[in-house]
């Protein structure tokens, strides 16, 4: 009787019964793994959008990239962030998926509940990561074939800020030829507080620190230092010792600033707040027992394999790609956008305009010459947003590295902005 019911709702709803079901929180959802090499299992968890559409291939698909590297997207990303409820399962005013259907994607494989047989199999830099990424993506679209026509947008955060725009060339690549889905249908590649090039964001760290009040002048000096360490590793490619350094690095910074929340130095600043990128001991518990038990999976894979992920990747954490970006700017018709939260001292926003500044593309006149303009919600000053030709900069007031779970209104402002998505009046 209720396997009935369900088929009926999910066809009305434009929801192909075969796949969707009732997983944890409101809506039609499905979830489940991709073998994207033999022992390598992928995790995601699709969540169909609950605005009031005919059918929810009315609204464009959104794929959320976790930074980390290793941060759990079908965690940190879905209940803390942007997902339909939060930890105790209670509804987000703020939630994504009211808006857009949203795919959660736990990479690289060993993060969350994605894993792999043996620690042999963990990835160990940016184009392996891809790979899996993309071998995902074409099984995805082979599993969900009513997506291939529908607009996708890649938003990610953080480590992000790598893994999306690589992903973004190879999949418009693919599209191109015909390959995955329809040409054309990736649309934008937006970046939340990117750590894309270390140089840039190293020469900010204690000018952000100092001017804050969070340092002194000692602090400043020390600060610096340190992160020559880090830059002349870099230079001598020495990667995992630069690691290192970042490591020393920050463990000075928790030291002089008196163990500032660096993802926010103002408005969380509760001691006992998860200072793990999603993996503190609460959440986890929550994410084994109460998730594992609704998905019916198996619990204990969460987190499990998180540490040999971050060894896997320790020699390619640092290393820059000031190349992609630019490449999508002059190579593609993707759009690239990128938000930052004023509050964020692990990638100050400074260090992200610094870095736009040095980037060349072609029409970036179009960008430079654009306005900037204040984003007012409601009578309330959310941030500012600068446009111009297929380049966006949004500033976050009142957030930090977690900007969509800091600043909801704004970054749902961001998400309709880069979407595009046209909303009835009940939304």
């Amino acid at each position: 009787m209720w396997f009935g019911f369900l088929a009926i709702v999910s066809l009305f709803l434009g929801v192909p019964w075969t796949s969707a079901r009732r997983g944890f929180g409101p809506g039609e959802q499905d979830w489940g793994y991709v073998d994207v090499r033999e022992g390598a299992h992928m995790f995601y968890w699709l969540y169909y959008t609950t605005a009031n559409v005919s059918t929810y291939t009315d609204r464009p698909l959104v794929l959320w990239l976790q930074g980390g590297p290793g941060g759990a997207s079908s965690a940190l990303g879905n209940f803390l962030e942007l997902g339909p409820v939060d930890v105790k399962g209670e509804p987000r005013e703020g939630n994504w998926v009211q808006h857009v259907n949203l795919l959660f994607l736990d990479s690289p494989v060993g993060a969350g509940f994605s894993y792999v047989d043996n620690s042999s199999l963990l990835v160990t830099n940016n184009e392996e990561l891809t790979d899996d990424l993309m071998t995902f993506m074409m099984h995805f679209y082979k599993r969900h074939s009513e997506f291939k026509k529908v607009p996708l947008h890649i938003f990610s955060e953080s480590y992000g800020g790598k893994m999306a725009p690589a992903l973004a060339i190879r999949l418009d690549k693919a599209m191109s030829l015909g390959e995955l889905a329809a040409p054309g249908i990736l649309r934008s590649v937006t970046m939340g507080n990117p750590w894309i090039s270390t140089r840039h964001i190293c020469r900010e760290h204690s000018k952000y620190l100092f001017v804050n009040g969070l340092i002194d002048e000692d602090g400043v000096a020390q600060i610096d230092a340190q992160e020559e360490r880090i830059l002349s590793a870099l230079k001598m490619h020495e990667f995992e010792k630069a690691t290192d350094e970042y490591l020393q690095w920050f463990g000075l910074m928790q030291n002089l600033t008196g163990e500032v929340f660096m993802y926010n130095t103002q408005t969380h600043v509760d001691p006992s707040e998860d200072r793990t990128y999603g993996y503190g001991d609460d959440l986890v518990q929550f994410m084994q027992e109460d998730v594992g038990e609704a998905l019916q999976i198996n619990g204990s894979i969460f987190a499990a394999q998180v540490i040999e992920v971050f060894g896997a990747l320790h020699g390619d954490r640092l290393q820059s790609d000031m190349i992609t970006i630019p490449r999508l700017l002059n190579e593609t018709s993707v759009t690239v956008n990128i938000y930052s939260g004023q509050l964020d001292a692990l990638v100050p926003t400074s260090a992200t305009l610094a870095l736009i500044k040095d980037w060349v593309w072609a029409n970036k006149s179009e960008y430079l010459q654009a306005n900037r303009t204040p984003i007012v919600i409601e009578g309330r000053l959310q941030g500012y947003e600068k446009v111009g030709g297929k380049f966006g900069m949004y500033w976050i007031n009142r957030s930090g590295h977690l900007a969509p779970g800091d600043n909801p209104t704004a970054m749902q402002y961001v998400l309709r902005a880069v979407t595009q998505y046209q909303s009835d009046s009940s939304e």
